[in-house]
Order: structure tokens, then sequence, then C-alpha cells
């Protein structure tokens, strides 16, 4: 099973692999998707979302919106339920496992600073050092609007 790597962090990017996903082009689509990942702990109320994505909208007309978006994100993203529950009032983006695996670089990015942040902690310079290094690799801009 391929690894899907999602990258927030400056340009949206997502591979699968090293295999450019080119279909998740839509900024609400992104959005979507991006929002998903970085609550991956807490299922989000699609009212919530719709509300979120169409603020000024009706409430129904959000959900309409949010029930498009959703079903244009799993035709875009390969093997999408894999990776997305979706239930009658929750989505809910799946913990990595080893039949969906992923990456976030978001996460990669605070697992680096946390590692220096022990480094530090213990006066390892050379070990504070490396992963401050890692940090600055891991980070290309700011997060995705």
């Amino acid at each position: 099973m391929p690894t899907l790597h999602i990258n927030l962090l400056g340009d949206f990017l997502l591979k699968s692999d090293d295999t450019p996903i080119t279909t998740v082009t839509l900024p609400r689509l992104q959005s979507l998707l991006a929002y998903l990942v970085l609550h991956q702990n807490v299922p989000q109320d699609r009212s919530h979302l719709a509300f979120l994505l169409w603020p000024d909208s009706t409430e129904a007309q959000a959900h309409t919106n949010l029930r498009k978006l959703l079903y244009q994100l799993r035709q875009a993203l390969p093997d999408a339920d894999r990776y997305i529950h979706a239930d009658k009032h929750r989505l809910h983006w799946q913990p990595t496992n080893d039949i969906a695996p992923w990456t976030l670089d978001t996460l990669e990015l605070e697992q680096a600073v946390a590692e220096a942040e022990q480094a530090r902690h213990t006066q390892d310079n050379a070990a504070t050092r490396q992963a401050l290094e890692h940090v600055i690799h891991l980070y290309h801009g700011n997060l995705l609007p």
C-alpha cells in the first residue's frame, strides 16, 4: 500500500509515495482535507464543517455544498475510503495504520521541534543542532490558509 504524503506548509502538495496527486486543486477541497487531517483526533461534525467552509450560506445550502465537496474529495483522493470515515453526522480522518499509511508535514515538524526541545533540555548541543536543522529542512512556509 503506498503512503499518502500531505504537505500543508508552503504550497499544498499531495503525493502517493513519490507520485504527485494533481486532482485536489480546488482551494475548498484542499481546505477540507487540511481541516480533517489537522483535526484527526476528533471526528468533525458536518454542521460545523459546513458553517466553516460556507459561513454566508443557509444551513441547507452549506450542507449540500459539503456533500458535493466530500464527493469530489473521494473522487480525487486515491483510496479515499481508507482515510476518510463518513457517517450521517460526522467526518473523521483515520489515524495512520498499515492499511492506510499517511504522513503530514506539520506533524513531522512538531516532532522535530519536540526532539530539539528534549535535546536542549538534556544539554546535548550536537543533538539540538541536528534537530533544529531538521526543523529548518521541514519548514517550507506558512500553513495553508
